[in-house]
Order: structure tokens, then C-alpha cells, then sequence
């Protein structure tokens, strides 16, 4: 066979292999409480609206609410958004799926509690892991938790929790819940994006230090330190990382904790 017609088959093949990707698996855990600023809200609706409108064929995103008692509040409102998986002609069948999850996912975010004061992150994470473990485990999965990471419940506080008054202590309680919980994440990359928040910005320098602290430690592979990156909303979208790097994060640690006013 001419050399030059094994060179082309060879590119077929290699834009073929390229173009059946793995379809994109993610859940979302979204604060909503009263903690949360105007601005750093809209700009988590915005960023979320505009991952819709690119979510390819195939393609899974569940958004759970992180609410003030996860196992009470979540029932019916968890939104879960299947891309649909055969093509039709010019795509016409994608792009009404996005506008129709558009549509759901502002009647969905309309219908939180705005007045909410408490905050069971804890909670809402094993939500988020049954929904991991439900997904195709031939799709790449990922967590994506926007957030300002002070758990707020009866059990814990950590504005005021002594656990949190420095790093060390804050692993400490993390190496002690995790296994209580049976909370685990095996190979599933995390992104934390930490939303502008009334209640984080007064916090001590060490008390910030320990919130982080708790967050990487609770999220720790049973074999690897997760990849875990604190950014802003900018996360989702093309060009900064969560949504299109994740896999490069498999073997770069990135650890970014982005303290905004």
C-alpha cells in the first residue's frame, strides 16, 4: 500500500478515536445561603448558565443545592440534565436541549430558599457521591462544589468551632469524619470554587487557613491527596480549567484558595 495513503488512514482512525470522547459526568453542589453575596450569586447563575449552553452529546449535569438539613431539604431538588446521545441533522436536537435546560435551571433556581441561614455541606457531599455512583463509570466524572465552605449546622460551625481554629485540628475532624461517614471520592477529580461570602471575610488568617485545611483533608482519595483547586465561578468555564483540565489535574496538584473581599 503507497505510503502516503497509510498516512491518511492512519489520520482518519486518529480523528475518529478523537472524536468519540468519554461523555462529561458532573455534579455540582451549589450555596445558596443567605451567607452568599448578590454579586458572587449572579455570577454563579451566569457561570452555570453558560456551562449549559456548551454541554455536548451525552454529556450529565446534576446540580444539588446544598441546603440547611441535606437528607430533609434535597428531596425533589436535585436537577439532573441529560444531553441527549444520538445526533440528528445540524445538531438541532442539542441546541433544543440546551435552551430547554436553560429554561428548567432558572425555574430551579428560582425555587430555592433565598432566606436560608444554615448550611449542611457535609450533607449535601454524600447526596453528591450517590449521584456519582449512579453515573456511567465509562464517563468522566467529576465534583464542582461553589461554595464559601463554612458548614453551618448543629453539629458544626466552623465560623466559631474550636475544631477550626488551626489547620492541624481542622485535619484532625476531617481524618475523624470521613471514615464516620464512609465519605469517599475514589478517582473522581474535585474543583472548589469558593463564592464571595458576609461570613468568610471577617474570619482570622489561621481560621481560613484551617476551613481549607479540613476541606482537602475531608476530600482526600483513600490513596492520593485530591487535586483540588479553590477559584472563583471562572472554573466553569472554557478557558480556566475545571470544567475542560480536569485531567490534567490527575498529575499536577493545584491548590488555589482565592480570597476575594
Amino acid at each position: 500500500m503507497h505510503a502516503s495513503r497509510i498516512v491518511g488512514i492512519a489520520a482518519l482512525i486518529l480523528l475518529a478515536a478523537c472524536s468519540h470522547h468519554a461523555p462529561i459526568a458532573t455534579v455540582e453542589v451549589l450555596d445558596t445561603s443567605m451567607s452568599i453575596t448578590p454579586r458572587a450569586e449572579h455570577a454563579a447563575e451566569n457561570a452555570i448558565a453558560d456551562q449549559i449552553s456548551r454541554i455536548g452529546r451525552g454529556d450529565r449535569l446534576i446540580l444539588i443545592p446544598i441546603t440547611g438539613d441535606a437528607q430533609n431539604d434535597a428531596g425533589g431538588k436535585i436537577l439532573r440534565l441529560v444531553a441527549p446521545t444520538e445526533r440528528q441533522a445540524y445538531d438541532n436536537d442539542l441546541r433544543q436541549f440546551q435552551a430547554d435546560a436553560k429554561k428548567r435551571y432558572t425555574a430551579w433556581a428560582a425555587s430555592l430558599n433565598s432566606h436560608q441561614m444554615q448550611t449542611d455541606i457535609l450533607g449535601t457531599l454524600d447526596l453528591a457521591r450517590q449521584e456519582l455512583a449512579a453515573m456511567p463509570k465509562d464517563s468522566d466524572r467529576r465534583l464542582i462544589i461553589l461554595s464559601d465552605f463554612l458548614e453551618d449546622e448543629p453539629s458544626y460551625r466552623f465560623v466559631s468551632s474550636p475544631q477550626l481554629t488551626s489547620a492541624p485540628r481542622a485535619r484532625a475532624l476531617a481524618a475523624t469524619l470521613r471514615p464516620e461517614r464512609a465519605f469517599a471520592l475514589r478517582s473522581i477529580p474535585v474543583c472548589l470554587g469558593r463564592l464571595e461570602s458576609r461570613d468568610f471575610a471577617p474570619l482570622s488568617p489561621q481560621r481560613k487557613e484551617a476551613v481549607q485545611a479540613f476541606w482537602i483533608e475531608y476530600l482526600r482519595d483513600e490513596s492520593n491527596v485530591p487535586d483540588v483547586r479553590f477559584d472563583g465561578t471562572g472554573l466553569l468555564t472554557d478557558e480556566a480549567g475545571c470544567v475542560t483540565t480536569l485531567q490534567g489535574m490527575a498529575t499536577t496538584r493545584q491548590v488555589m484558595w482565592e480570597d476575594r473581599p
